[in-house]
């Protein structure tokens, strides 16, 4: 792991206005960079009673030099002011004077140890031990390190920063280029150059003894301000904002800059951009309109990085705006980022004193009573799913009479089965981290379980009302066990931290946890489809879960409560419900929830054509997906939903892109046959319809087609729709016979699942007709078409325009069996229908003119026959409307 790139640092930064430029003394600087920079120092021989080897590196004010010192006969690293610097001399010896002073102040392992300090014609040198290596920066380029290794060098660094805490001392400017690591591996921090006495009263804790016996004039000379008026002492990129505006530091300044490059480090990536960050402190410290709101500060690490949950806490803790929300003290610090290692040394201290006290049986005895702490998970588990709640599943399901029953509850129970699985295996890798292994603190055991639990509730809800299910119940089995809540969750740790916490109090717990159960059960009758009776209980359950302040819960229960509103045709209550839930969600901390909700606002906010709106929520579900670093399962449903919206809008090449997006997310996590991928390809199908290329409809129709049956089976309302809509594209590109299977097959599943009187066989029967008359079998498709109809008269109103297209069939299958007096009422009646579109109406007025022209009324029959070459025109089929011409041209008006 690389930390970032150091380019275009300086020592001293001005604060200026955006957009306007500010000179100042600094600006005239080079900028440092270990590999010199600025007009090179003529080496002198020797300064003092060192003798000068060769340059090691310079800097924004100094050039340091490998130095041999006959006294005491070593190597040292000496520090020389630059000769050709454009500082004011006298400013920079007293700051040379007070870097030696400081540094000289602490001793301790992981602080360049300071050996003398002295002037030498004109100029300041200081000699410090000779570290044979490179720094912390160069360690880290070298190549990838673990983020072990990273945090080792930087917990050793970060101790020599509080040994400068604790001598009254901030750095003022750390970063890897200031640590240096020695060929064995040892860590210094250097370069104190920047360093200031803090008030003895201050976060850093009091000095030492050492502190005690410095001099009133070495004491006036670090509590002096060197820098200009207006002016920013550091380096931008690892600057703390208070730092950055020239306001007051102590030692979480330091901690800030120490959280900036170990982000770096752990994640090959800034953690903020100094630039913007300097903008928005700039306008908030002139008062600017919104200038009070939370700075967007710290960027999300990257969610693939493999860096533990509470490393990652104790980071971005460090890296908060506000001194105030840092750690008190960078012991602190140290104490949060060194768990893994407290939690070795106590192994190693048991395992010794297990040694020493019983010996090896006793320790190998531990080891096991440790082991089987967290085998109890698969028993839990067991209380919702195993063989007798599969036994009660099968019995409810075939008690149905469905033709689904047994193929579902299979396939029910084969998902319920890896989910437990999942479950099983999570929960007691959870229980291993903090019993066992012990790498992750009980805080996150706690919540990561609570996580767990909810989820095994979802299961008990939804296994227990499948237990109760009806027709429809089961044909919606299989929506529910791959609507159980991803386990993901659960697994993210870093999530789960920064959700809100549970409550202190007991009985506030106990109440949310009675309360969760409860909305397990909610959601269960959602996603069965039982919505009137879930729109009872999510207002029963409003206001206790209301009352508990918990917007986790809120947030859920908001969601759920919306989204019944919504099937129950109430989109305007759905849409109020929703953006609270989204509200909670937000100020509750809880991402994945919000994404969900935000989706079905988008959804909702289709629904109602207000198109705007709805793109902003998705945009802002996809906002939040990106600051979460990505889920792909979530992303895909965003997408999903988008491309609906853009399909509403009649942008269908834009929704034919989303879909393909989503289809891509989904490659990698979910297998071909999983529904939601069945679903992306289906609706890729539909949208080439639109697009008019059946061509490669058909081939993506057949593969979801295929996808379905994989994981509902063969006779399964999603598998009625697949075929027809396959049914519809081989017809356009004129394969009548496959088309006249697929409407066949259509029909069967319809029939088999809902009976034979009901709009939906109808719509299939109607296919069926249109295949049948392509094909010339006028007499069958006249006994299709008029079922159709008399099935559509027992279930609809008559002025439904779905009757239109049985009466136009009819129609037009007497009018192919030359029975053309008998088809002039069908056709006609079909005309009545003038809400359908115009290509339908066209059609059904050119079958009307020639049934007319056939009857012997000519005259009509020439009008009915323009009236259709109209509407084709309307409808931009020109096709169609230039065979009307044609077929008039050839059967002129009599005269």
């Amino acid at each position: 792991m690389k930390d970032q790139p150091e380019g275009g640092e300086q020592k001293t930064q001005t604060l200026a206005e955006p957009g306007r430029s500010r000179k100042s003394a600094s600006d005239t600087r080079p900028s440092e960079s270990e590999g010199g920079g600025g007009a090179e120092l003529a080496q002198p021989l020797q300064v003092g009673r060192y003798v000068l080897l060769k340059q090691l590196g310079s800097g924004g004010m100094g050039v340091v030099y490998a130095a041999y010192d006959p006294d005491l006969d070593r190597k040292v690293a000496l520090k020389l002011l630059r000769a050709d610097s454009q500082t004011d001399p006298d400013l920079a010896r007293a700051r040379l004077l007070r870097e030696a002073q400081a540094m000289a102040r602490v001793s301790h392992p992981h602080v360049i140890p300071v050996f003398d300090v002295g002037m030498w014609s004109a100029q300041v040198f200081l000699a410090m031990e000779l570290v044979d290596g490179g720094t912390l920066r160069d360690w880290l380029a070298q190549g990838a390190r673990s983020w072990r290794e990273v945090l080792a060098k930087f917990l050793d660094a970060g101790r020599g920063l509080e040994a400068a805490h604790h001598a009254g001392l901030v750095h003022r400017d750390f970063k890897p280029a200031n640590v240096l690591v020695s060929r064995a591996g040892r860590v210094y921090v250097t370069d104190f150059g920047l360093a200031r006495q803090v008030d003895d009263t201050g976060p850093v804790g009091g000095p030492d003894d050492q502190t005690q016996e410095l001099s009133t004039r070495e004491r006036r000379m670090l509590e002096t301000t060197l820098t200009v008026p207006g002016t920013v002492m550091g380096t931008p990129n690892y600057m703390s904002p208070e730092q950055l505006v020239g306001g007051e530091l102590d030692a979480r300044s330091d901690q800030f800059s120490f959280c900036t490059a170990l982000y770096c480090a752990l994640y090959g990536r800034r953690p903020f951009e100094p630039e913007p960050l300097r903008r928005l402190l700039w306008a908030r410290a002139k008062g600017a309109q919104g200038s009070a709101l939370p700075l967007p500060l710290v960027q999300e690490p990257p969610r693939e990085a493999k860096v533990p949950a509470w490393v990652r806490q104790a980071v971005l803790r460090g890296l908060a705006l506000e001194p105030a929300e840092r750690f008190a003290t960078m012991h602190a610090l140290l104490e949060a980022l060194s768990q893994e290692q407290r939690l070795a040394r106590r192994r190693r201290g048991a395992v010794a004193a297990g040694v020493v006290g019983v010996g090896l049986l006793a320790v190998g005895g531990t080891v096991y009573q440790q082991s089987q702490v967290c085998q109890g998970s698969g028993q839990q588990m067991a209380q919702v799913w195993g063989p007798a709640a599969r036994g009660r599943l099968q019995q409810a399901f075939l008690a149905t009479g469905s033709p689904l029953a047994q193929e579902t509850v299979d396939r029910a129970a084969q998902v319920l089965e890896q989910y437990a699985s999942a479950w099983t295996q999570q929960h007691t890798e959870a229980c291993e981290a903090t019993r066992v292994r012990e790498v992750q603190p009980e805080e996150l055991l706690v919540r990561r379980v609570v996580c767990l639990e909810r989820r095994r509730r979802d299961v008990g809800a939804v296994v227990q009302l499948l237990a109760s299910a009806d027709k429809k119940g089961v044909e919606k089995a299989m929506d529910a066990v791959h609507a159980l809540p991803s386990l993901q969750e659960c697994e993210d740790v870093a999530a789960l931290a920064e959700q809100q916490p549970l409550p202190a109090d007991p009985a506030k717990r106990s109440e949310i946890d009675r309360l969760g159960g409860q909305l397990a059960e909610l959601k269960a009758l959602v996603d069965t489809g039982r919505a009137p009776v879930a729109l009872e209980r999510a207002e029963q359950l409003e206001a206790p879960v209301l009352a508990t302040g918990y917007l986790p819960l809120m947030a859920e229960l908001r969601m759920q409560l919306g989204w019944v509103q919504d099937q129950l045709g109430k989109p305007a209550e759905a849409s109020r419900a929703l953006r609270l839930a989204t509200y909670d969600a937000e100020a509750g901390r809880v991402d994945r929830l919000k994404v969900t909700i935000l989706n079905r606002l988008l959804y909702v906010e289709e629904g109602r054509k207000r198109f705007e709106e709805a793109e902003g929520w998705g945009e802002l579900a996809e906002a939040t997906l990106k600051r979460m670093g990505g889920e792909p399962v979530l992303q895909s449903d965003v997408l999903v939903n988008r491309s609906n919206l853009a399909v509403a809008q009649g942008q269908l090449p834009r929704a034919l892109e989303l879909l393909e997006q989503a289809q891509g997310l989904l490659s990698e996590r979910l297998a071909p046959e999983h529904p939601k991928r069945a679903r992306i390809t289906f609706l890729q199908g539909r949208v080439l319809m639109n697009l008019g290329r059946p061509e490669r409809a058909v081939v993506l129709l057949r593969e979801a087609l295929r996808q379905t049956e994989a994981a509902v089976g063969k006779v399964h309302p999603d598998m009625a729709r697949r075929h027809l809509l396959l049914s519809w594209a081989l017809r356009e590109l004129g394969q009548y016979e496959p088309a006249l299977e697929h409407s066949r097959a259509t029909m069967e599943i319809r029939k088999a699942l809902l009976g034979p009187r009901n709009l939906p066989v109808a719509q299939a029967l109607d296919e069926m007709g249109m295949c049948l008359l392509k094909l010339g079998r006028h007499e069958e498709a006249l006994r299709v078409y008029q079922e159709a109809l008399e099935t559509k008269r027992a279930v609809l109103e008559p002025g439904n325009e779905e009757l239109q297209y049985s009466h136009d069939g009819v129609g037009q299958a007497l009018l192919g069996l030359g029975r053309a007096r008998e088809a002039l009422e069908p056709l006609r009646q079909a005309l009545t229908f003038t809400t359908v579109s115009a290509d339908v109406l066209a059609d059904s007025g050119f079958a009307l003119a020639r049934a007319l022209w056939d009857a012997g009324q000519p005259v009509e029959a020439r009008a009915q026959a323009a009236k259709a070459h109209e509407r084709f025109t309307q409808a931009r089929q020109e096709a169609r409307a230039a065979e009307v011409f044609a077929w008039m041209k050839a059967h002129p008006a009599p005269r």
